[in-house]
């Protein structure tokens, strides 16, 4: 009976060890945390946004007792890499993944990761007509221009998602909110193809079946058809001549131009 006594004594004495040693955790270390090597990364609440085609984004890692190891449960939807000073993430399919940083003193974070297609949005900060022909009256002038900024895709505090499905950005699907309110939404499918000048040709065609040709391009002079700088940012025109020749005869050259000022790509 002594026997088991202390032997059952002796396995309490272990078990307490045991649990000791395993929720050891050295509270002096700071959390492990991500700093970005570069702006572009979008990290928030250990959230990362990143977009598929991309060559990934690198962090550094602070905090922790400085020794750390990098688990991703699934890599089917990102990759990474890690050289003992940088780590980068890499996307590799649409979804979402976890990575986990921990270290051998108890600490960890759990970052998630969002891979998403590609996006450039243009806001239109004015729209403006333009009709040209040596025939028509000052009235008739007004009323194309007027009718072509009331007709045009997009008014002033709109503006055009554009989604890219291929790692070239030559198409994809675009959305069109018509102004600031973001009323009357409308979606359907793009190509973009560019130019030798640098502009770039891009077809949209809606759901409603309508469709659009619009040329996106430094600023230029409608009146010579050139470049200039005279306007920052840059535009997109459209020609929409054929419009309204048929009711305007004397017309030779109508555009839709929307200014898109200040616009990263």
């Amino acid at each position: 009976m002594r026997k088991n006594i202390l032997k059952g004594l002796l396995f309490l004495t272990l078990a307490i060890t045991a649990l000791s040693f395993s929720s050891c955790k050295d509270d002096d270390y700071p959390p492990i945390t991500l700093t970005s090597v570069s702006s572009e990364a979008l990290l928030e609440n250990n959230t990362l946004e990143i977009p598929l085609f991309s060559p990934g984004v690198s962090f550094y890692i602070m905090g922790g007792n400085g020794s750390y190891i990098i688990e991703a449960p699934s890599t089917d939807k990102i990759d990474y890499r890690y050289d003992g000073n940088q780590l980068t993430i890499l996307p590799q399919a649409l979804g979402n993944a976890s990575l986990t940083i921990s270290d051998r003193a108890g600490n960890y974070m759990t970052l998630q990761v969002n891979v998403s297609y590609p996006e450039t949005t243009y806001q239109v900060s004015e729209v403006a007509g333009i009709a040209q022909g040596g025939g028509l009256t000052q009235d008739q002038t007004l009323e194309i221009q007027n009718d072509i900024e009331a007709n045009s895709p997009v008014q002033a505090g709109g503006k055009y998602v554009f989604t890219y499905t291929n790692e070239s950005r030559s198409e994809g699907m675009v959305t069109l909110y018509a102004d600031k309110a973001g009323t009357n939404e409308r979606h359907g499918i793009f190509t973009q193809t560019a130019s030798d000048n640098g502009d770039q040709k891009i077809h949209i065609e809606l759901t409603d079946g309508k469709s659009y040709d619009l040329i996106l391009s430094s600023s230029f002079n409608p009146d010579t058809m050139t470049k200039t700088e005279m306007t920052p940012g840059r535009i997109l025109w459209q020609d929409v001549t054929d419009v309204y020749r048929s009711l305007y005869p004397a017309l030779e050259k109508a555009y839709c131009m929307q200014s898109i000022p200040g616009e990263t790509l």
